[in-house]
């Protein structure tokens, strides 16, 4: 079972694919750390519930570890 999962619709990533609308396993960060999720918009569910982003890449995340540079949200 993996540790990180990313949404294939939207690019958010999490450690648990619950989580996520269309959770795919990733190996680790370095599948999409500094890469800009190249998806549409975020998914509905996502929207309300995503307090961080990567300031640098853009990417959405559920928790600040998973990011380069974590900026919070709001």
């Amino acid at each position: 079972m993996s540790d990180l999962y990313e949404c294939s619709r939207c690019g958010v990533v999490a450690e648990t694919d619950d989580m996520l609308c269309y959770p795919r396993p990733l190996d680790g960060k370095v599948d999409y750390c500094g890469h800009a999720p190249d998806r549409g918009t975020l998914c509905e569910p996502m929207r309300q519930q995503l307090p961080y982003v990567c300031s640098s890449c853009g990417r959405p995340a559920k928790q600040s570890e998973l990011l380069c540079d974590p900026l919070v949200i709001g």
